[in-house]
């Protein structure tokens, strides 16, 4: 198979084909675990490797999202992608997506950060840890690795963006704000919130109407909780509470602005 990959557009993120023998911490990813080690949770088959990057921080600032996108070119002429995407601002406490000096592996099965393996190798504690499952690659004669965007903590970005995965970051805030501020009116006013929320849940939207998509989202997911009195509070202050993201700007001085 034919294996090939784009570089990120940031020349302090940098991207190089997989050598157990250049990373060796990436090395027990692809190895035999045995039955009872908590690596059989990551362990992929050794032919990943072939098909790996390492994605390494040189920047001096954290990683807040992440793009890429994975081409495959099959036997019978059709072409598959896949996307796939992490950022720091969906959950309530900030997490980088890759540390400043970290690395990262990313293979079409999984990916996993170094400082990570690191700390479970020091016998460090953690939380969710899994693969994503072995793919099958059996049809597969070409796979191309894209990275689509990356945004540093301080805003910049790099990459061309084609999804807008910017814009739909920037969009969860005032939709979550929005959603939010109709409950709060609702119940000041005594009406009930169940159909107003219904209304945004199921109200219809272009597909590239990022801010309309997660007016939806918070709508259907409060809608969700919303016999649960504990659970409901705890929604109102998460859409209440989104992050204040910083201003997104390319270095050669292109910003691509505060709002959408």
């Amino acid at each position: 198979m034919e294996f090939t990959f784009t570089d990120t557009s940031s020349s302090e993120l940098v991207v190089r084909r997989y050598d157990g023998a250049l990373f060796p911490t990436f090395r027990v990813i692809f190895e035999t675990p045995s039955p009872e080690g908590i690596f059989r949770l990551l362990a992929q088959l050794p032919e990943e490797a072939d098909r790996a990057v390492v994605l390494e921080n040189r920047a001096g600032k954290d990683v807040s999202a992440l793009r890429y996108r994975w081409v495959m070119a099959t036997e019978d002429g059709n072409v598959r992608k896949q996307t796939a995407s992490s950022d720091s601002y969906m959950v309530d406490v900030y997490r980088p997506v890759l540390k400043a000096g970290d690395r990262k592996l990313i293979c079409p099965s999984t990916s996993v950060d170094e400082s990570f393996l690191e700390h479970v190798q020091r016998g460090g504690g953690w939380m969710g840890l899994g693969n994503s499952g072995k793919r099958s690659l059996g049809d597969v004669r070409s796979l191309h690795l894209e990275f689509d965007l990356v945004l540093f903590a301080d805003g910049e970005i790099a990459g061309p963006d084609t999804d807008r995965f910017a814009a739909e970051i920037q969009c969860r805030k005032p939709a979550a704000e929005f959603v939010a501020k109709q409950i709060r009116l609702a119940e000041t006013e005594g009406r009930d919130v169940k159909p107003v929320l219904l209304a945004l849940a199921e109200a219809p939207h272009l597909r590239d109407d990022h801010l309309a998509h997660w007016v939806r989202h918070y709508a259907g997911d409060f809608l969700r909780q919303i016999g649960d009195d504990r659970m409901r509070q705890g929604k109102l202050r998460h859409l209440e509470s989104r992050p204040t993201l910083p201003k997104f700007y390319r270095r050669e001085g292109g910003s691509i602005g505060e709002k959408i």
